[in-house]
């Protein structure tokens, strides 16, 4: 099977979406007309109606841009589409953003009126319920003309952090008498070898091309970091991380938590790495050994179709209609054939759209399975649910793609043919932890420290990289040999740049997922609530739509049996290796 987008439920074509951008400006016009009118029960549905029918129709120019970008990013008409459709997107936003305080000015008491007249408003509830909680945080018109030029540039720098990327040369390396030239395409490859010194160059040579161009992702971060926080300060917030979290009605104390509770337990994983590098025999582990596949034999690798069989295979405990959703999302949702003229370093979903190169390794069948949980969420939320609640909220975003996670490591241990394949398998659940919560609390304690340094100073390489490297030593502990160059990982943080406080929410991911698919399999949780949760997108706040799966996240217990499931695997990985010594 070939896995390739079929983008004709966006656009049948190029012109079409040209004609679409305009379009939607002339919609746009002619919304503006509900400025001077007043408003009542009938009137307010109306606006509320076009509203979400243009910023959904703006939505889907700006995915198709996008995705068209990703598949060719050499190409200067794909370029020249995304750039178009943020600037219509942005340009709609602040056309529209009057709304808000039209709203507000009516005053929750005769809204509240105007929905007990109108039935239908009651799709819109949590809407305009959203709208008066951040009622403070409503821009006015000036302060929104600022915004969304602060957007303009933010996404101009996300822009040149992109073309930073895909202009980076990485070097080359001698294997076997013979120069190989690294790229985006092929570095992982070398940085998991099973030749120390293969992977001691490449890991050098990477981070040697990363800091030829520090002073350039340095100078992006800054002016990422200094437009988001005048953003943030434009809408009232103290913080970038207050804003964040406030949309999903969540308090800023969860992140402090989360760190304290990872700082807590650190020892579970640099007991792990000590462990790895015993298995690997390796007596001065340094970052750039923790990445070998425990596969001592052959490569454990998959075809595409081996890897749908599996996939099938390991999400049956959800349910067929489940795996029907699957089976419709295999044709024209997912790209994943590899091309030398798409996106070679990022993997993606965005609403039903998965992005991948899938060239048969353990981390592709898992980034297909992961990408997959997205894209049937918001497909099963696009069902059920109206546009303005079909994206899942970013703390529980995770959530349906780590599923997906677990259970295929589960899959694969159960159907394992060796001693050396189990172990396998159970160094990759380990190292999920690694790679999820305790890797990206890291990296979201890192961007709470750029963020504080930010509001008293410029924050220089010789800062990114000395307070990066800090952070480095107090996660892996004092086994690790750390070389000098591992400072200048920071530049190599992608959702640093893309986003604000990402990271995190893997954390918290993996830690509900656990607790999801630890309750399936004892029963206490169903399918069809499974299903349910799927199905809500973002209809609740997120701590309200975790109990649909009865989990109350302001319980710490959450947290700490997560890390028992980890404490679990590291014995029984530990029992493996000492059963494979003897």
């Amino acid at each position: 099977m070939e896995l390739k987008w079929d983008l004709k439920d966006l656009f049948s074509n190029t012109t079409e979406f040209y004609q679409e951008i305009e379009k939607v400006k002339k919609c746009t016009q002619i919304f503006l007309d509900y400025k001077d009118q007043s408003l009542d029960a009938q009137s307010l549905y109306a606006l509320l109606e076009q509203y979400w029918t243009i910023k959904q129709r703006a939505n889907t120019i700006l995915v198709y841009g996008s995705l068209r970008y990703y598949k060719d990013i050499h190409s200067e008409e794909c370029i020249q589409m995304k750039k178009g459709a943020e600037n219509l997107v942005n340009q709609t936003n602040l056309d529209l953003s009057f709304v808000d305080q039209k709203i507000i000015e009516l005053g929750s008491a005769k809204v509240e009126q105007f929905f007990n007249e109108n039935a239908k408003l009651a799709t819109y509830s949590l809407v305009v319920k959203n709208l008066f909680r951040k009622q403070k945080h409503v821009p006015d018109s000036l302060a929104a003309a600022k915004i969304a030029d602060y957007t303009n540039r933010i996404q101009e720098e996300g822009n040149s952090y992109n073309v930073l990327l895909r202009d980076l040369s990485y070097g080359t390396i001698e294997i076997d008498d013979k120069q190989v030239e690294l790229s985006a395409s092929n570095v992982n490859k070398y940085l998991m070898s099973r030749d120390r010194e293969t992977r001691r160059k490449t890991y050098l040579s990477l981070n040697q091309a990363f800091q030829k161009q520090e002073d350039d992702f340095a100078h992006i971060l800054n002016s990422l970091f200094h437009y988001r926080i005048l953003n943030a300060k434009l809408e009232s917030y103290s913080s970038v991380l207050e804003k964040e979290l406030f949309e999903e009605n969540l308090d800023s104390k969860i992140i402090e938590v989360l760190i304290q509770a990872v700082t807590h337990h650190l020892p579970l994983m640099q007991k792990y790495l000590n462990l790895k590098a015993s298995f690997l025999q390796i007596d001065d582990p340094h970052l750039y050994d923790l990445g070998v596949p425990l596969d001592q034999k052959e490569k454990i690798t998959y075809t595409l179709d081996e890897a749908i069989t599996i996939i099938l295979e390991a999400l049956k405990p959800l349910g067929q209609e489940y795996l029907d959703v699957v089976l419709l999302l295999l044709h024209g949702h997912i790209d994943a054939m590899p091309d030398d003229k798409k996106h070679q370093s990022i993997t993606f979903s965005w609403w039903s759209y998965s992005f991948l190169n899938f060239k048969g390794s353990y981390n592709d069948l898992k980034n297909l399975i992961h990408e997959l949980g997205h894209i049937v969420n918001y497909y099963l939320s696009s069902k059920k649910q109206a546009f303005p609640y079909v994206d899942s909220t970013v703390f529980v975003g995770e959530t349906a793609s780590i599923v997906n996670e677990i259970l295929l490591n589960q899959y694969l241990y159960a159907h394992a043919n060796s001693l050396e394949e189990k172990q396998f398998y159970l160094s990759k659940e380990i190292e999920n932890f690694v790679t999820s919560v305790f890797k990206q609390t890291m990296y979201t304690e890192f961007e709470n420290k750029l963020y504080s340094l930010k509001t008293k100073q410029d924050i220089t390489p010789e800062i990114l990289a000395s307070t990066y490297f800090q952070l480095l030593k107090k996660y892996y502990g004092p086994q690790i040999v750390y070389d000098d160059l591992a400072q200048i990982e920071w530049t190599r943080l992608g959702k640093l740049y893309r986003w604000s406080y990402y990271p995190y929410k893997y954390a918290t991911g993996l830690l509900i997922a656990s607790f999801v698919v630890h309750s399936l399999d004892q029963k206490k949780l169903s399918q069809a609530e499974y299903f349910e949760f799927l199905s809500a997108g973002s209809s609740l706040y997120s701590l309200d739509l975790l109990k649909m799966l009865h989990i109350d996240f302001t319980n710490s217990k959450i947290i700490d049996d997560g890390f028992k499931v980890m404490e679990q695997d590291i014995q029984d990985f530990e029992l493996l290796f000492n059963k494979k010594r003897k």
